[in-house]
């Protein structure tokens, strides 16, 4: 009788592993950032930061305001601050800076008696002359070439010597170029030590990074908007349960004496 129930036993305890086995797992086949969005609910941004505005306005029709929009979005993607591009009629800086509520604005113009950049460091503004940009240049097919990464290198310049930047110390930059003919020759991302200068400049004239975390912690932290979707109630639902038992509050253990 014994080694019947302990044969039965092994036998209904294979049976329970063969299925636990054959069952698929809950979550089987699912990607690393499908898990991170399942117990985290996915990136939102901190509402205490991405405050304050950078504003490229560009005022001529010579170049295409995709260069503009370029050199927002690489200076943005850099800091993490906001910088935004747009198409505006002819204005003084300081009436763009009202208009679109910017701590700083680099100004595009076309016109024929400036120089190719004028900043006022002090007034947070700036102006990129694009009919200035090409004037070093032969022939039309040249200027038409060239124009086009010499205003999105010369937008940027004006930024950085705006926002605190000026030459770096790792050369083949734009930040270093000494003429528009060496802009042509250099590369076009942000040197990688003018990004700190940025981001503490612009943080004293209100623009800040922008800060993100994920769900599960702003729920925690009590400051989550409400949730969208499934994944997000139910992280919701469980930060925000209470406890299903009354906390218990031990006495407190006497320290012996030595």
């Amino acid at each position: 009788m014994k080694t019947s129930t302990l044969t039965l036993a092994a036998a209904l305890a294979g049976a329970a592993m063969t299925v636990f086995a054959q069952a698929p797992a809950a979550h089987e086949g699912e990607t690393p950032e499908q898990r991170h969005y399942r117990l985290r609910g996915g990136d939102i941004e901190r509402p205490d930061s991405f405050k304050g505005k950078v504003a490229f306005v560009d005022t001529q029709s010579r170049v295409a305001f995709t260069n503009i929009e370029l050199a927002a979005g690489t200076l943005m993607e850099a800091t993490g601050c906001n910088i935004v591009a747009a198409k505006s009629a002819a204005g003084k800086p300081e009436e763009f800076m009202k208009s679109l509520d910017a701590a700083v604005v680099v100004v595009v113009v076309d016109d024929e008696t400036t120089p190719a950049m004028l900043v006022a460091p002090e007034d947070h503004w700036g102006v990129v002359n694009v009919a200035k940009l090409v004037d070093d240049l032969p022939t039309e097919k040249a200027k038409t070439r060239f124009i086009g990464s010499r205003t999105t290198k010369e937008i940027i310049r004006a930024f950085s010597l705006l926002c605190g930047g000026g030459s770096s110390q790792f050369p083949g930059n734009m930040m270093n170029a000494t003429s528009l003919r060496k802009l042509d020759t250099t590369v076009d991302s942000i040197p990688v030590d003018m990004v700190g200068y940025y981001q503490e400049y612009l943080k004293t004239l209100g623009v800040t990074v922008r800060a993100m975390t994920n769900y599960k912690t702003a729920c925690r932290e009590g400051w989550a908007p409400a949730p969208t979707n499934d994944v997000q109630k139910a992280i919701w639902d469980k930060v925000h349960a209470m406890p299903t038992e009354p906390l218990k509050i031990k006495p407190e253990t006497k320290k012996q004496d030595k």
